[in-house]
């Protein structure tokens, strides 16, 4: 992979993150998105943020020579506690966790050698691996989806 291979893949991750705040400068945060459970815009925004720490350190994990998954993971449990974890903070709190999050794995991927950007690596999820192409590609695009799912219950 070349450095502007790798350099798209950053400003996507970037392009990605600029998108979905832009969107939530137009929404309040505490719109319902899900109804069971029920989700708010805030509650969204902080699942997107523990995604993006989880894909950061199965990242950082292999950089070091390693693996990283989520113990035991099991995706409705591990989203039933992030709500519950993203609960307990503030709108401020999430926002600002939400920009560090990405800002993390931004980094991340921005350091990673371009040599290596299409080598193997363990997905947090623990049952799938391949490249950090893919993977920031999945993480875009559950972007794209929690971002559909925001429009789509502000214009109920």
């Amino acid at each position: 992979m070349s450095n502007q291979q790798a350099s798209d893949l950053s400003d996507l991750l970037a392009e990605s993150h600029a998108a979905t705040q832009k969107l939530l400068e137009t929404i309040d945060l505490d719109l319902q998105i899900y109804t069971d459970p029920v989700w708010r815009a805030r509650d969204v925004i902080w699942h997107i943020a523990v995604w993006d720490r989880q894909v950061t350190r199965s990242i950082e994990a292999y950089q070091f020579g390693g693996k990283y998954s989520i113990p035991d993971f099991d995706e409705h449990e591990f989203n039933a506690a992030a709500l519950k974890e993203g609960r307990e903070l503030s709108i401020e709190q999430v926002m600002k966790g939400s920009n560090q999050a990405r800002q993390e794995f931004h980094r991340v991927v921005e350091r990673f050698s371009p040599d290596k950007l299409d080598a193997e690596l363990l997905y947090p999820w623990g049952d799938e691996s391949g490249d950090i192409i893919q993977l920031v590609n999945y993480m875009v695009d559950h972007d794209e989806e929690h971002r559909q799912e925001i429009i789509a219950a502000a214009n109920q």
